[in-house]
């Protein structure tokens, strides 16, 4: 949920910036009356200051589902003995195959794991013993 609010939070805050540009253009220009111009202005602020609210509710929803992700990881490797699944960490996560993949695959460029391919195409990661507790 939090990418599309981003995708939106984004779109609106570029968007106000066109209500920016045409009330600076009709200021600079003096053919627009004193209300178009404040209009344009008052818009573009309202738009402005929505779009943030999204970007900052898009990173808090990203944020708190990393520290979700994180504690199903840590409770994955010290119960399973090091053993990750894929399709484990995206069920109990409830995430898709593809998110806990890259998930995965990020943190084992920084932790010590090993992946292994399954027969159904499931990937296994081993992470050491020593990283039980990250």
């Amino acid at each position: 949920m939090y990418r599309i609010k981003y995708l939106l939070g984004s779109m609106v805050t570029i968007f106000s910036m066109v209500y920016f540009l045409f009330g600076g253009v009709g200021w600079y220009m003096g053919d627009a009356s004193f209300t178009d111009i404040l209009t344009c202005f008052v818009l573009g602020s309202v738009h402005l200051g929505g779009g943030s609210w999204m970007l900052i509710a898009s990173l808090r929803d990203y944020r708190r589902e990393r520290r979700r992700v994180d504690a199903i990881i840590r409770h994955l490797i010290k119960s399973n003995g090091g053993r990750v699944v894929v399709s484990e960490l995206a069920s109990f996560a409830e995430i898709s195959e593809d998110d806990a993949r890259d998930y995965l695959e990020k943190r084992s460029t920084s932790d010590v794991a090993f992946v292994t391919e399954g027969r159904n195409g499931h990937d296994v990661y081993y992470f050491s013993p020593q990283f039980w507790y990250n």
